[in-house]
């Protein structure tokens, strides 16, 4: 048996290409999101014939200001409220299909208008090719909705395949006003294929990436009345293709109504739109997210064919890898545990940065376990065997800070360290140009560039050490 390694990924695989860690995301959620803020919004969905009452807002205002819950944990709070049959049950389902939305969104967010950002950053992920090269094929396995795995693929020309079918259905796009401006192609799984299990991956196996998403993605949706799936393909192997793809969805599919406030019928956490005869059709969004994912006792978008697509596939790999992964999820840990369980030839590898220990459910496991303290990009460089440059490492440096502190505190300082350098700075050129003058009749172009960029290399060392230093 052919001996593979496969990925398996959790936020903190994507953090470096710009995408949120869970705590990072409740804080741009709960930042948005106040008590004001929410009842403010229950007072125009009121005006419009909606809203919910003022016991259900007040009681998950309350609950929205506890620091010592993430967003996973809001969604699970309206969850287990609306399992309990009380009288508002249905306003909590409600509640909770709009905060999926807007989580949905602001990854959604993240995508388009931080796409310079993204494509700066995916460079740094090039060791994922090299170990696409090594492992025909290579599985992904993962719990990130976002389009990072499918970005990488198309940066570096490495074929992917999600499971889906090769049919497509064509989805019409449209202008503001309405009228139709082309199509947007999405592949299918039928309801048929997924309670078969019969997902799209070549067989026999192949070179490239076989990615299955577990929780759902931004570009996977329900469809046909939540029978089937389908996933939106770009029109060309680009990032910026991809991502036009994942806009258009959002943004130029929908069901013309002339009169509302932005010209379309609005619903919670899917997409209507009108199809080639002008009737009425609907994309449920597929985010997985709260804390009865998979669960029997719950109805969700997502078919439970993927957790045992992955129950299934997790087998055809003998090292698996996971990156950025916090072993928070239940269902996934006991996948994990039974896969490693089977054979002592299987390995488990756990990068994150600054993870000293493994998780207590697999200390009994421990010989098969090891660790690896680094960054996604930092695991894949040392598989790869590529060495970064000074400057490349203290970019990283620099953008993990202004991730962790955000632009007004770096700004200030930035500021403070450039007041507090400027004539450190101005005496260190004057002493190597004195250097050179003294050693070359002429100053030749070249070293004077040299001593340009090595002070700009310099200056920002120290000021990412000055950034990261201890504040009294």
């Amino acid at each position: 048996m052919r001996q593979l390694t496969g990925l398996f990924l959790g936020a903190g695989a994507s953090y470096e290409a710009g995408m949120p860690l869970v705590w990072e995301l409740t804080s741009e959620l709960k930042n948005w999101l106040t008590p004001e803020k929410l009842r403010e919004l229950n007072r125009g969905w009121r005006q419009q014939g909606g809203g919910h009452p003022d016991e259900v807002i007040e009681e998950f205002s309350t609950v929205l200001q506890r620091t010592d819950l993430h967003y996973e944990s809001l969604l699970g709070y309206l969850e287990t409220q609306f399992r309990r049959h009380q009288p508002n049950q249905q306003e909590y389902h409600s509640l909770y299909s709009w905060l999926v939305q807007m989580v949905y969104f602001l990854l959604y967010a993240r995508h388009i208008n931080n796409s310079a950002f993204f494509d700066r950053h995916l460079p740094l992920y090039a060791g994922i090719r090299t170990l696409a090269e090594q492992n025909n094929p290579l599985w992904v396995f993962s719990l990130n909705h976002d389009l990072v795995i499918e970005a990488l693929a198309a940066k570096f020309d490495i074929a992917l395949y999600t499971g889906f079918s090769e049919r497509t259905i064509a989805l019409p796009r449209r202008d503001k006003s309405g009228k139709s401006i082309g199509e947007l192609q999405a592949q299918l799984l039928s309801e048929d294929e997924l309670h078969r299990g019969s997902f799209f991956y070549p067989n026999p196996p192949g070179p490239g990436i076989y990615l299955l998403k577990i929780h759902g993605a931004l570009d996977v949706f329900a469809y046909n009345d939540g029978k089937d799936l389908l996933k939106i393909v770009s029109g060309e192997e680009t990032v910026d293709s991809l991502l036009d793809a994942l806009r258009g969805v959002n943004e130029e599919v929908f069901y013309p109504v002339p009169g509302s406030p932005n010209g379309r019928l609005n619903t919670s956490n899917e997409i209507a739109y009108a199809d080639e005869s002008g009737e009425m059709q609907f994309l449920r969004r597929s985010l997985l997210a709260g804390a009865y994912k998979f669960d029997s006792r719950n109805s969700q978008v997502l078919p439970h064919a993927l957790l045992k697509q992955f129950t299934a596939n997790i087998n055809f790999v003998s090292r698996l890898v996971c990156i950025g992964y916090g072993f928070c999820d239940l269902h996934i840990n006991a996948v994990i545990r039974q896969w490693l369980e089977f054979t002592s030839v299987r390995h488990l590898e756990i990068v994150n940065p600054g993870v000293k220990e493994m998780p207590s459910f697999l200390l009994h496991l421990a010989p098969q376990v090891t660790i690896f303290s680094g960054s996604a990009t930092e695991y894949f460089d040392s598989v790869a065997g590529i060495t970064r440059t000074r400057r490349e490492k203290l970019e990283k440096r620099l953008a993990a800070y202004v991730r962790k502190h955000g632009a007004q505190q770096t700004s200030r300082e930035m500021s403070a360290f450039h007041k507090m350098d400027l004539s450190k700075t101005t005496s260190e050129i004057l002493g190597r140009l004195k250097s050179i003058f003294a050693r070359e009749s002429v100053v030749e172009e070249k070293a004077l560039a040299a001593v340009v960029a090595q002070q700009t290399d310099d200056m920002l060392e120290r000021l990412v050490d000055h950034l990261e230093s201890p504040r009294d």
